[in-house]
């Protein structure tokens, strides 16, 4: 009987295809946080569909954080509150207009590693 041996091209394709797979896997998992799986189909898709004045993607609910906290709209358009300990003063750009269907403020960012955030959107919420 004689066997038969994969080559080494066959292996790597194999592999890049089994990679390739487990990203689009991930990613696909990481689309809505379990706090937000339930929430009615236009709140999703009002948390998909935000972008900022220079038309950035507010990065979905994925960053999306409810915010509960004081905040003060300033003349130029910018925002500032506190959180984590910290000050923060999003720029005009970033705040953004029209209603907002949550009932609450929502500020996107994401936690960089070394600490910190990476802003990207702040909506206001019904009393700012």
């Amino acid at each position: 009987m004689r066997r038969r041996v994969m080559s080494r091209d066959n292996c790597r394709k194999i592999l890049w295809a089994g990679l390739c797979l487990g990203f689009l896997t991930l990613s696909a998992q990481g689309r809505w946080k379990q706090e937000y799986a339930n929430l009615p189909d236009d709140v999703k898709q009002w948390y998909a569909s935000q972008r900022n004045k220079n038309g950035g993607w507010c990065c979905n609910n994925a960053d999306g954080h409810d915010f509960y906290g004081g905040y003060s709209l300033n003349e130029d358009g910018s925002v500032e509150f506190d959180a984590d300990g910290a000050h923060h003063r999003l720029p005009a750009y970033m705040v953004l207009d029209g209603p907002n269907p949550t009932g609450h403020a929502v500020w996107w960012y994401l936690d960089l590693t070394g600490g910190g955030h990476m802003d990207y959107c702040f909506a206001l919420g019904p009393a700012g």
